[in-house]
């Protein structure tokens, strides 16, 4: 009897949208009528091979009325699907992803892991590596999935549209993978986790970048509810006169008694760290992003920032058929600076366990378990899982010494909104840039936050403007909107003059400095790269996109020459992951190998810190870049205007 396959209730809402002047409507799950199968459950007859294959999907990309917590909200979706479909390939598969734009602003994917060796006009960033796809107009991404497997996932990546659907997982097979299904699980069901709003982020943004910021507050807005696979539950009560709400239940799954299952988990949220838990199960971490790993066992929680993803075993005993349990992503609210009151905290799902024969053919109960959350306390400083705590079970051994180093260093402050010519300039009058290394100098100009950690719940209209070293902060000055700084320079965005294009045939061959920072490794071999992060209370997920990083060292205060001898260096076997956490007061030392040639993005994958100026660019082996074919069809999106 099969074991592998299991259900879950993807999106119980119902979805509204206009294409071609039609409306069409989907159908309602019931969540009284058999379960029907769903892509979310990973089908255990896919066929794992090294036969390369072309994989061809396409994407209608649009807008909806949607209640993914019950609340009423338009929303951004693919063929009707919030999260996406799942892209499930083969290590060596070629993917050809066509985007059908019917938004009406333009749009962007990443593909959130990949190396894009080859390719690195279609990893997706707006302004970066592309111009983006605008209304109406259909693009094809072209790209292999070569060196890589695991678990992976795809988003927007033009202003911060993920937040508001635009998210989906990507699995890689691979014959080499050694975390086996049948030997080390039965079967595999894939969670997206988000945080989510009730406003949609392209009425968020600007007003957070103005002076008077979002709802009085110039960091970053609080969430209303979390969801898990497109699913949450907020409370209807809190819904004011006009707005539409209904009550929703929680996605239920089955696992068969006596069965391993592996849960993919991706944390594709905007501003959040998720506690990750299973009533009365412990938890097997497998899985730090792509990388598998023998991690620790017999967690009750596991936390995990924005752009990670991890993979957990949770086993069912024999003796627990007809029981059930709740699995909670709990979004830990110690991270923000201003908490809602409306605020439901915690998406659950529910996981009914039945007997070997009756996973095809059970139907949901109806019935909520009884179980209760585990009694360890979820206050942490936002940490993220003990980096040593996680061993790559395939080891690679970095070199001892490298060709050089390049600083990215972080700090928040607050910057003109105009002036009467050129960009922007921050609100000390410097806007000059720093490529690669930041002094001592240039990092204290930069206001450095403190975020109380016990922040006082507040009202949808009220907000707490954070505190320095547990004092308020001062207003934000007069004309100016607060930003954060990499190097000194908050990035601006250009959508239709990528980076990347300036530094192909006949560009300048450089990073306007105006625009963003900029770390370049000129040749081929091993380089070290040190995020620093100069805000005292404030924790930022770094996501690299394109290299492999290999986590080597960590360190307090900043990587002064002192500070770097006195470390200890992991070189036998580092942890490899591409979004890492850097701690308030804290450096990151990143070992990179200079074998993908590009402009690589590198940025905090807090979707409002990101819009706020938290990114630079990693130019590796500029040179190289120079021979780059990008194709007429790429190109030719940078002819059309968009907004």
């Amino acid at each position: 009897m099969n074991h592998f396959a299991s259900f879950l209730f993807l999106f119980s809402v119902v979805l509204f949208q206009t294409v071609r002047g039609e409306t069409i409507v989907t159908s309602q799950i019931s969540q009284k009528s058999k379960a029907p199968k769903t892509e979310y459950t990973l089908n255990p007859r896919f066929k794992i091979r090294s036969k390369r294959k072309t994989r061809r999907y396409s994407w209608v990309v649009h807008e909806a009325n949607a209640a993914p917590d019950g609340f009423w909200r338009p929303v951004l979706a693919i063929n009707n699907q919030m999260p996406g479909p799942v892209i499930e390939a083969n290590e060596g598969d070629h993917l050809e992803v066509t985007i059908i734009n019917k938004l009406k602003t333009p749009v962007t994917f990443h593909w959130h892991g990949l190396y894009q060796n080859g390719t690195n006009w279609e990893d997706g960033p707006s302004g970066i590596t592309q111009c983006p796809i605008p209304p109406g107009v259909t693009y094809t991404y072209k790209f292999a999935l070569d060196g890589q497997y695991g678990t992976f996932w795809y988003h927007a990546h033009h202003e911060n549209l993920k937040g508001d659907g635009l998210v989906g997982p990507l699995i890689i097979h691979s014959p080499r993978d050694p975390l086996k299904l049948g030997i080390d699980f039965d079967q595999e069901i894939v969670l997206v986790l988000a945080d989510w709003y009730h406003t949609p982020s392209t009425q968020i943004i600007p007003q957070m970048l103005s002076n008077r910021g979002y709802r009085g507050n110039v960091v970053a807005p609080s969430a209303n509810s979390a969801l898990i696979n497109g699913m949450g539950q907020w409370d209807c009560r809190y819904a004011t006169t006009g707005q539409r709400c209904r009550q929703t239940s929680p996605p239920e799954f089955n696992v068969v008694a006596g069965s391993r299952t592996r849960f993919r988990l991706v944390n594709a949220g905007s501003h959040v760290m998720f506690f990750f838990s299973a009533d009365n199960h412990t938890l097997n971490v497998t899985e730090a992003d792509s990388t598998p790993v023998r991690g620790p066992t017999g967690i009750q929680r596991l936390r995990f920032h924005g752009g990670q993803r991890y993979s957990v075993i949770i086993t069912a005993a024999m003796n627990e058929v007809g029981s059930s349990f709740y699995l909670r992503a709990k979004m830990d609210t110690d991270c923000w600076v201003w908490v809602t009151t409306d605020i439901q905290n915690t998406a659950y799902a529910i996981v009914r366990v039945v007997a070997p024969g009756r996973l095809l053919s059970q139907p949901p109960s109806g019935q909520k378990p009884t179980t209760q959350d585990w009694a360890e306390r979820t206050n942490n400083q936002c940490m993220d899982l003990d980096p040593n705590s996680l061993v790559p079970i395939i080891p690679v051994r970095v070199p001892t010494t490298v060709l050089g180093s390049g600083t990215i260093a972080n700090a928040f402050g607050f910057q003109l909104l105009s002036t009467p010519t050129g960009p922007p300039v921050s609100f000390n009058g410097s806007a000059s840039a720093n490529s690669g290394n930041t002094t001592s100098r240039s990092m204290k100009r930069q206001l450095n936050v403190e975020i109380n950690n016990t922040p006082p719940p507040l009202g949808n209209n009220r907000t707490s403007p954070g505190v320095i070293n547990n004092t308020q902060l001062p207003p934000t000055p007069p004309r100016t909107g607060a930003r954060f700084f990499v190097n000194n320079i908050s990035a601006f965005s250009t959508p239709q003059q990528p980076i990347l294009h300036d530094f192909t045939a006949g560009g300048p061959g450089v990073v306007n400095s105006s625009n963003s920072a900029s770390v370049v490794y000129p040749k081929l071999g091993w380089y070290d790269l040190y995020l620093v992060n100069m805000d005292a209370g404030v924790n930022h997920p770094y996501h690299l996109h394109g290299p492999e990083m290999h986590l080597v060292a960590f360190g307090q205060g900043l990587p002064t020459p002192e500070n770097l001898r006195n470390l200890t260096y992991n070189t036998a076997n580092p942890l490899r992951r591409d979004t890492v956490l850097v701690q308030g007061g804290s450096f990151v030392v990143v070992r990179i190998n200079t074998d993908l040639p590009g402009v690589w993005f590198l940025h905090c994958h807090m979707g409002w810190h990101l819009a706020e100026g938290l990114s630079a660019v990693v130019v590796v082996q500029p040179e190289k870049i120079k021979s780059f074919r990008i194709p007429e069809r790429t190109r030719a999106l940078c002819a059309r205007r968009t907004s």
